[in-house]
């Protein structure tokens, strides 16, 4: 599921996006209000810049039962307007719930990391 969630961002995607995410999800950041899905999906296609790639490091994930939590660091390499490149770094908790078979994203928390360079 993790997999398929940065391949979407990375396309923005928000139809199969959608399709992993639950429909009471949120989306938490820390200083800004909770995020709903419909809100978190327009904001994943109104991305400002051209994503070119996105990778997770330091993924753990904890099952049990139905619920999952997995946490990590999503990086994504991006191109800015005028050709500026640079890799955003975003420390992560996602939790999934199984739902009629699937696995469902309902949260997700990330919080920026500075810029390593």
């Amino acid at each position: 599921v993790e997999r398929d969630t940065m391949a979407a961002i990375r396309r923005r995607d928000v139809e199969a996006l959608g399709h992993i995410l639950a429909d009471d999800f949120v989306y938490r950041t820390p200083g800004n209000p909770d995020a709903g899905r419909a809100e978190f999906l327009n904001h994943i296609a109104s991305i400002p810049v051209e994503i070119l790639s996105v990778w997770g490091d330091e993924l753990h994930v904890l099952i049990n039962d139905e619920t999952a939590v997995l946490t990590g660091v999503q990086r994504a390499k991006y191109r800015a307007d005028g050709g500026a490149e640079g890799v955003s770094s975003v420390a992560f908790a996602d939790v999934l719930v199984k739902r009629g078979g699937r696995w469902l994203m309902v949260l997700a928390h990330g919080v920026e990391l500075p810029d390593a360079t």
